[in-house]
């Protein structure tokens, strides 16, 4: 579809897609179309580059640019900009599908929510996929916001400046994120850079992480903070960096009903004495192996949104190589934002990359 085809405006093909099409939009731009998609087993893709979508002031629904209630459902190549409804709850994707959805070089910005998923038996994978300052700003709305479903999955993506609401918001039973950024940078509100508010079985691993010195919260990471709600509730976390530019606060708050703790080959860099542990979790009985904690100012470029960079000083690359390797799952590390790479074998070290970027 797009300009001079059978459907001009993705809203058109929304209206016309049968179980099992392939939706190909021309890139571009395309301004004011807000569509539902309720078709299932579908691929929705732009072709040439992005699609680029404003929603304009319109809405679908009262909920969003792209409303998606179908199953089965793949996005790649896709744009969704500054989404705005009247409840303040607006956005680029409003997920309600049924079996999963699928997000692979997307963008969401300036939207009240980047996503916005129901609950239901479901699940969302994310690959290569951006989310940049969305939220209200009244704490409520979120890069993403995930309620209760069954799985999310995240790889090779980039959160970044979410508007005093969290980085990413996950409710779901189980959360698996690897290889990706969550940042503040020098300006950016957000309250958590990730939030589980329900628990869950949660896995953080090869992630790096910036907290920055305006952010509305002091906790970087949280889990457990609104009451555990899921049969499992373990949280792992292994290999990933956390430096903190705001003063104190602390890196990890875990809360009671958290069934175990599991910290490894972790870096934590932190600014005015950024402690470790908060929450009402008996941090003693926290299993930790092979992390090491420094400053802030021995990762210099962690706060540059255009171009992250949490490569170590030389300072503290002296102190976070590693006896052996801690987590045989952590086979790739991510120098910049969507890029993968295999982890050389040898000397492991402490933290999300391994190798100079």
């Amino acid at each position: 579809m797009g300009a001079g085809k059978a459907y001009s405006v993705p809203s058109a093909a929304a209206a016309a897609a049968q179980n099992g099409d392939v939706i190909k939009i021309t890139a571009g731009d395309y301004r004011g179309d807000v569509a539902s998609w309720n078709a299932s087993n579908l691929t929705i893709c732009g072709v040439g580059g992005r699609a680029r979508l404003f929603a304009d002031g319109k809405n679908a629904q009262g909920k969003g640019l792209w409303v998606v209630s179908g199953s089965n459902v793949t996005i790649d190549g896709v744009e969704f900009h500054n989404t705005k409804v009247p409840d303040r709850n607006g956005a680029g994707i409003r997920a309600q599908n049924g079996g999963f959805l699928r997000i692979v070089n997307s963008g969401f910005y300036d939207n009240e929510n980047g996503i916005l998923a129901n609950a239901g038996s479901s699940t969302i994978s994310i690959e290569r996929s951006e989310f940049a300052r969305n939220g209200y700003g009244d704490g409520y709305s979120h890069n993403i916001y995930v309620n209760l479903i069954t799985r999310l999955t995240v790889s090779a993506s980039y959160f970044h400046e979410a508007k005093i609401g969290h980085n990413l918001k996950s409710r779901a039973q189980e959360t698996v994120i690897e290889n990706s950024y969550f940042m503040d940078g020098p300006t950016g509100t957000s309250s958590y850079l990730a939030d589980f508010p329900n628990g869950g079985k949660v896995v953080l691993r090869g992630n790096l992480f910036h907290k920055g010195p305006n952010a509305d919260n002091p906790t970087a990471i949280s889990y457990g903070a609104e009451g555990v709600e899921n049969t499992t509730n373990t949280f792992e976390m292994s290999h990933n960096t956390v430096v903190s530019t705001r003063s104190g606060g602390y890196f990890v708050a875990a809360y009671s009903g958290t069934q175990s703790l599991r910290l490894t080959g972790n870096l934590f860099a932190g600014t005015g004495g950024t402690a470790l542990f908060g929450g009402t979790y008996n941090s003693g009985s926290a299993v930790q192996s092979g992390n090491v904690t420094s400053v802030a100012s021995n990762i210099p470029g962690a706060s540059n949104i255009a171009s992250p960079n949490f490569w170590p000083n030389a300072t503290l690359q002296a102190l976070i190589s590693l006896p052996s390797v801690l987590d045989a799952a952590y086979t790739r590390d991510a120098p910049a934002p969507y890029t993968l790479r295999s982890i050389a074998s040898g000397a492991r070290r402490a933290g999300a990359v391994q190798a100079a970027p």
